[in-house]
């Protein structure tokens, strides 16, 4: 049952939204942190490293464009916003089965969407806040660096109480809560304009 006050709704998916938005980024800091954790493991040499932690940006960037055209023209940004993040799924599901340099590669442009989520989370977020875009991007790229940075802290301290296996699945069991929560407290915006 939605409350009577519409700005319970509103201060409800500002930080939701920003949730999954960390999320998201915190997603590439699982990444960076378990293929170096398993490199030596899996024998990588130094290019096949290099490889595979550029494929998320090389995917990610040309993704930005489309992502954002896809948000600003669609009557509710928040729906692309929980498409774009629960992509995210099966790329680290994808990550926990794992077991060669191709396997990871693909993991790795999976893991791409993340730039899309970002985009469509400021069409989301200037939506709703009516704050300016390029204030709401320096925002949110503090935050999503801050997201990155635990999550690379993080990650070994998982790994080494579960094992690297589970650390994919944790995000993912997160990802589905924060987009649980923003689909069903989030406030949409097709009434905006």
């Amino acid at each position: 049952m939605q409350p009577a006050d519409k700005n319970w709704n509103l201060s409800s998916s500002l930080p939701l939204a920003t949730l999954v938005l960390a999320l998201a980024a915190g997603s590439w800091g699982v990444f960076g942190a378990l293929v170096t954790l398993v490199s030596q493991t899996f024998g990588f040499t130094s290019t096949q490293f290099s490889f595979i932690l550029l494929a998320p940006a090389a995917i990610g960037i040309p993704l930005l464009w489309p992502f954002y055209r896809w948000a600003v023209h669609a009557a509710r940004p928040g729906t692309v916003l929980l498409l774009a993040f629960l992509a995210l799924i099966p790329a680290l599901a994808g990550l926990a089965l794992a077991t060669q340099f191709s396997h990871l590669l693909l993991v790795g442009a999976g893991l791409g969407v993340v730039p899309g989520c970002f985009a469509t989370g400021v069409v989301y977020l200037h939506r709703l806040t009516r704050l300016p875009c390029p204030a709401l991007t320096a925002g949110l790229l503090v935050l999503c660096a801050l997201g990155v940075a635990f999550a690379y802290a993080s990650t070994p301290l998982i790994t080494d109480a579960f094992g690297w296996r589970f650390t994919p699945l944790m995000s993912i069991g997160l990802i589905v809560i924060a987009a649980g929560l923003l689909a069903t407290l989030g406030e949409s915006t097709e009434t905006r304009v």
